[in-house]
């Protein structure tokens, strides 16, 4: 089977199921994306595959997922992004602005829904602190620091990895106020978020980093 038609199958059996997630189908995926990522040498293009190995993984990893309208986007998205690599000349490349554009919409459906379900964890959370932090919360912000790096986007890193570390802190110690810190942490990468969105890239903010490293 070509590889086009294995991931328009595999899409296909995902969305048929939706809202829930076909955790066969998401494995697959993410095997297929897996391989062309290995294979590929472009830069653009392996950011492509990166972006689509991490949403497939996502699906796959996290309990309790769904497939809304966002993720059925990015989806979409994956398809498109095929197909644009199946026509690329990578000796005539008129199609770098389509693939910036199928890059930045994978990378935003992806983070967006990733950042409301964050700070909406930990929200929750910070008003019940005496109950264990879901593990939603670890894999989210994992999740938002692989797709930054996949974009290069520096500031939204920095927040998800400085997050990171800091809820591990909390899942042996919690501290009612570092809690706070975690969802302003949280709350700044959709900051961040919403200015790349509409084409600014801005710088964290010093003290919200420097809280969440305990400064």
């Amino acid at each position: 089977m070509e590889v086009r038609a294995q991931f328009e199958s595999h899409v296909l059996a995902l969305l048929r199921q939706r809202p829930a997630v076909n955790l066969q189908a998401a494995r697959e995926l993410e095997l297929l994306c897996q391989r062309q990522l290995d294979a590929e040498t472009l830069a653009g293009w392996r950011t492509f595959w990166s972006l689509a190995t991490h949403f497939f993984e996502g699906l796959r990893l996290a309990p309790n997922r769904s497939i809304q309208e966002p993720e059925a986007n990015a989806a979409s998205q994956v398809l498109s992004g095929l197909q644009l690599r199946e026509q690329f000349n990578a000796h005539d490349k008129p199609m770098d602005d389509s693939l910036q554009v199928i890059n930045h919409l994978l990378f935003l459906e992806q983070a967006d829904v990733i950042s409301q379900r964050l700070v909406s964890i930990l929200n929750d959370w910070s008003e019940s602190p005496e109950s264990d932090l879901p593990i939603e919360a670890q894999l989210d912000v994992q999740s938002m620091a692989q797709l930054a790096e996949d974009v290069q986007l520096t500031a939204v890193q920095q927040v998800a990895d400085s997050l990171a570390v800091q809820l591990a802190r909390l899942r042996a110690k919690r501290v009612a106020d570092d809690i706070k810190t975690s969802l302003s942490g949280a709350q700044e990468v959709s900051r961040l978020l919403q200015h790349f969105a509409v084409g600014s890239v801005r710088e964290p903010q010093p003290q919200v980093l420097a809280a969440l490293k305990g400064e």
